[in-house]
């Protein structure tokens, strides 16, 4: 799903919105229980998005923090987020960042990786991963990129140290332009990346937060999608204003990207590779769209809710279980984006990865990871 400055921001607006009757207030799941499904895996924090690592034998999950902004008075801390990695088959589980007592994170920026403006490595008593990507630098390093709300609106780049028993390393970061929102990330084949704006950043409520909720929730357009390139500044692609532009993928060759529009309902395609401005073409989605993921044989999966926006910030009230609103995952063809859908369920469904022969569906209110077979 979206957040701004974090996902706790945009939470704490619509429960202030709930507060004065603008919505509903849906339902919480009943709590994951190891051992009840073998179709489950328990003991997750918002499960907002899903990956492969480097061979594939591990996922990477990132676990958004709560809605809990802490209680300054009492010296409670504000929550925040990890990642986390997910061994096939058997589902063990181990903390990549920040990293577990007494493992070294080799957080270093010597090796260049992001601007040179980055300040160094993130707070991790501030963490807040939202959208991650997983691939291969130009010099054959793997890299995983984090778009990060906590201390900073960054998109966080670590290296991929080690594959068998994984562990991250923090290489360096990209400073957001101030006074945005972002949300997911794709990366190129020439080391750099595009990133969703999803809406301008929320500080507190206010007219102007507000005002940017009912955009998102009439479909205005709130955002775009931003392009770095190592060596360069942070540029807008033109063409690319949509309604809280969310999840984003690239194709490998990095000339077409994809971008979920979740306030518009919309998945639309921009090619990169004319002259001008890129080519936009999209497809209508009955539900709101929200992170995308590659199959195996080149199609999109994207997986969003049902309900309509306020229904879906309308989430921000459920603690520690999951929200009972609808969700549905789309098959969408990257050529003609003949879209077909394939799952349906109940939750606040955030992203869906096909995994082996089933599709792996997370959320972004909730406490497990769902395991759906995948359509014949």
């Amino acid at each position: 799903m979206r957040r701004t400055i974090s996902l706790s921001r945009i939470l704490l607006c619509s429960g202030l919105l709930l507060a004065a009757g603008c919505m509903g207030s849906p339902d919480a799941l009943a709590p994951c229980e190891p051992g009840a499904t073998n179709r489950s895996i328990c003991s997750l924090t918002n499960p907002e998005d899903i990956g492969f690592l480097p061979g594939r034998s591990w996922l990477v999950v990132s676990e958004m923090a709560t809605n809990d902004s802490g209680d300054e008075e009492n010296g409670t801390p504000p929550a925040t987020g990890q990642l986390t990695a997910i061994r096939r088959p058997d589902l063990e589980s181990r903390q990549l960042f920040p990293h577990p007592e007494g493992e070294s994170g080799e957080a270093t920026a010597t090796t260049g990786w992001g601007d040179p403006a980055c300040p160094g490595p993130p707070d991790t008593s501030l963490f807040k991963p939202h959208g991650i990507d997983v691939g291969k630098r130009p010099d054959g390093r793997f890299v995983l990129a984090v778009v990060n709300h906590g201390g900073r609106e960054a998109v966080e780049l670590f290296e991929v140290v080690s594959q068998r028993a994984p562990r991250i390393a923090w290489r360096g970061c990209v400073p957001m332009p101030s006074g945005i929102s972002t949300n997911d990330v794709a990366l190129l084949p020439d080391g750099g990346f595009v990133v969703t704006n999803m809406m301008p950043a929320i500080d507190g409520v206010g007219p102007s937060a507000i005002w940017t909720m009912i955009k998102v929730s009439t479909g205005s357009d709130t955002g775009s999608v931003l392009r770095w390139a190592p060596g360069g500044e942070i540029t807008e692609i033109e063409n690319s204003q949509g309604s809280a532009p969310n999840g984003i993928e690239a194709s490998a060759d990095g000339t077409e990207i994809f971008v979920a529009e979740w306030g518009g309902g919309t998945v639309y395609r921009l090619r990169l590779d004319a002259d001008g401005a890129p080519e936009r073409d999209e497809v209508v989605l009955e539900h709101n769209p929200d992170n995308l993921t590659w199959t195996r044989d080149g199609r999109l999966l994207v997986a969003g809710q049902h309900g309509g926006v306020g229904d879906a910030l309308g989430c921000g009230s459920v603690r520690d279980a999951g929200c009972d609103i609808g969700y549905s995952v789309y098959l969408i063809g990257p050529v003609g984006l003949e879209a077909t859908r394939i799952i349906e369920g109940r939750g606040a469904a955030s992203v869906a990865l096909e995994v082996g022969d089933e599709v792996y569906v997370g959320f972004f209110i909730g406490d497990q990871i769902t395991r759906v077979p995948a359509p014949d």
